[in-house]
């Protein structure tokens, strides 16, 4: 993928001090460190406009970062590749290709992912919590999932389109005209009505065949510790494999198998992490997710992660003790 937002330059570098110091300029400090041996090249593009910010982020390497610097925004952190974990005031929250988080306002923020490419969109806070019921504020962040990450995403991706051009155009000098705050808006609005169907449970209403994407979801939860195949799910959902893989690259865009893939490695670092899991090491959690082979496994989980299971496994029983 192009990078987007490439007429709204901040950051390009292959020095990671580099890259603090100007960050700092933006959020405030951040304590962070490089993961793996890849080498380092971060390109980051921002754009301000009046009530929001679109950042467009591609960094080669795995970053550890933690800030508690105080932030009186909501950020909308969408992965168009790669895997990240975040910390919003002590609560964890996880992003990929599936799935977006919305982080609130926060005091304290831990940031871990391998090498990816990303959207953060921030947003003022009443932006979002006139279209919030009152119990929906103040949480520590949400996860949007299915069509409301899909919408989000194309939204995102266009509006970036949009902002280049206009920059690129013989008016770009001029202030943004005034469509620009009606696709702020939009993205709010869709924003709050993700919010709103997580809290009621709602999430991923699309069906492939008569069977709604949740109970799939669940049906492939369920049997992960089996040698589940493609073919057994489009057996239970009652359509053929080609109906399935199709579906599922509509609502998803990946395949079944894919999807399976990263059900099986996310449930082993749950896993992993949990202190008063059955779990008590690698080979466990392998076999505890359906995987035939260990080095498979091993390998697979530390690409989706930028850690081996073992090492996951070293800091759950450093932090129990």
């Amino acid at each position: 993928m192009k990078p987007l937002l490439s007429n709204y330059p901040f950051v390009d570098t292959k020095d990671i001090y580099d890259a603090r110091k100007k960050h700092a300029s933006v959020w405030g400090p951040f304590k962070s460190k490089v993961q793996g041996k890849k080498k380092y090249h971060l390109v980051h593009n921002r754009c301000e406009l009046q009530r929001s910010s679109l950042d467009y982020l591609s960094c080669t390497a795995g970053v550890h970062a933690e800030s508690s610097v105080p932030q009186a925004r909501y950020f909308l952190v969408l992965p168009l590749n790669g895997h990240l974990e975040v910390e919003v005031n002590g609560k964890g929250f996880s992003a990929d290709a599936t799935k977006a988080v919305v982080q609130v306002p926060w005091e304290h923020y831990k940031w871990r992912s391998v090498p990816m490419q990303a959207i953060f969109y921030g947003l003022d806070m009443a932006l979002v919590n006139k279209s919030l019921p009152d119990g929906f504020r103040g949480r520590c962040g949400y996860t949007l999932e299915g069509s409301y990450r899909n919408v989000l995403k194309q939204t995102l991706v266009g509006f970036a389109e949009s902002l280049d051009d206009w920059a690129t155009g013989t008016v770009g000098t001029k202030r943004l005209p005034s469509f620009f705050k009606h696709m702020e808006a939009a993205v709010a609005a869709c924003i709050a009505d993700g919010i709103r169907e997580w809290g009621a449970g709602g999430f991923e209403a699309g069906r492939i065949g008569h069977m709604p994407l949740m109970t799939i979801r669940t049906f492939m939860s369920d049997n992960l510790e089996t040698e589940i195949t493609v073919g057994d799910i489009a057996d239970s959902v009652g359509v053929s494999i080609r109906t399935l893989q199709k579906g599922f690259v509509d609502h998803y865009f990946m395949s079944p198998k894919q999807m399976l893939k990263i059900m099986r490695l996310d449930k082993a670092r749950e896993l992993l992490k949990a202190r008063k899991s059955h779990v008590h090491s690698v080979n466990g959690a392998c076999k505890a997710v359906g995987y035939g082979h260990a080095g498979r496994f091993s390998k697979e989980y530390a690409d989706r992660f930028g850690e081996t299971p073992s090492e996951t496994l070293k800091l759950t029983k450093a932090l129990s003790h």
